[in-house]
């Protein structure tokens, strides 16, 4: 690892061809090299993402040379790379580097000048004890502005995984969402008919379903649905895919970002998604934090999130948590001498 060598972390795949652009051009003499987040001793981080403040404190534990990538003034890093990054502003970033000075800051507004004190004027002389003019009564004390009432939470989006919940429906029911195929959930057997891919079933992870979109089926057709929509699978593989693209690339609610993650077994890998084979791989070994997982299995940050996020629905992953360990028994006692 060398001063010499720098890494853009967390970019999208469009600004990332941008800012290595900009670096090549301002990269005189190639004297910097590119190289992985592992390796460089200078890594940009994207503080504006939502995962800017994680890749931060990453960074810094491992002793590297932390560039705040930012389109705001303010930075909580020696150096900072102002967005949107020109071949300039690379230029001189490398340079202050080298230099060893600080990305200089804003300098803050001037303060006003102080105004001259009035000049008080003499008291004037009391006022004999007959002549004193009586004291006005207190004023009331005002009253207080009444506490407003919370605002109600706000209701959760209707998604399809809700009605997979046992009890939500209380038969077979059959829906269809533009661009996706008719799917039928028999939960009382806990299939779904519908073809043997996943990916065209993508678009129900986020999709607004509500009980009226859900058509009741008489479970005497279950058989010829069945065979006219492509088979029946586990009701458990559609639980999957709608978590995998129901957040977007992001954890879902209640999961922890800097918490570390496991697989409790080898889950069913799709040929549909090749990455999360390389995913998998990498939570067997352990429980790792989301961004190691990404660095090691070659992932986006974004996929780790939904292949989680799918493990998690189904049962077959689960964070890490640190319990605290249990006190010591008294060495006193029966128990005590038993041991001695």
């Amino acid at each position: 690892m060398t001063m010499h060598s720098i890494c853009f972390a967390g970019l999208s795949r469009d600004e990332q061809g941008q800012v290595e652009a900009a670096f090549a051009q301002a990269n005189a003499g190639n004297r910097w090299q590119l190289a992985s987040e592992s390796e460089a001793g200078v890594v940009v981080v994207d503080m504006d993402s939502m995962y800017g403040q994680m890749s931060l404190m990453k960074a810094l534990s491992n002793g590297k040379v932390v560039v705040a990538l930012t389109a705001g003034a303010r930075a909580d890093t020696d150096y900072r790379l102002d967005r949107p990054v020109t071949a300039d502003g690379v230029a001189t970033l490398l340079a202050q580097i080298e230099a060893g000075a600080p990305s200089p800051t804003p300098e803050p507004a001037p303060e006003p000048e102080p105004v001259a004190a009035p000049v008080v004027e003499a008291a004037p002389a009391p006022v004999a004890a007959a002549e004193q003019v009586p004291e006005p009564a207190p004023a009331p004390a005002p009253v207080a502005d009444p506490i407003p009432e919370p605002e109600p939470a706000p209701q959760a989006e209707p998604r399809l995984a809700a009605f997979l919940r046992p009890g939500a429906l209380a038969g077979p029911v059959r829906v269809q969402v533009e661009g996706a195929p008719a799917l039928v959930i028999d939960p009382a057997n806990k299939v779904y008919f519908s073809g043997p891919a996943l990916k065209p079933l993508l678009p129900y992870a986020t999709a607004d379903i509500h009980e009226a979109d859900l058509q009741p089926v008489d479970p005497a057709t279950l058989p010829a649905l069945a065979s006219e929509l492509g088979g029946s699978h586990p009701l458990g593989r559609l639980a999957w895919i709608l978590a995998l693209g129901g957040h977007n690339g992001s954890l879902a609610p209640g999961n922890g970002l800097n918490d570390r993650y496991k697989l409790l077994k080898w889950p069913q890998t799709e040929r549909e998604f090749p990455r999360h084979f390389r995913i998998a791989t990498v939570m067997m070994k352990g429980p790792a934090l989301l961004t190691d997982i990404a660095e090691q299995s070659g992932a986006s940050l974004a996929e780790v999130c939904d292949f989680v996020n799918a493990s998690l629905a189904v049962g077959v992953a689960e964070p890490d948590l640190m319990l605290p360990s249990e006190p010591e028994p008294a060495k006193g006692g029966l128990l005590g001498r038993f041991r001695r």
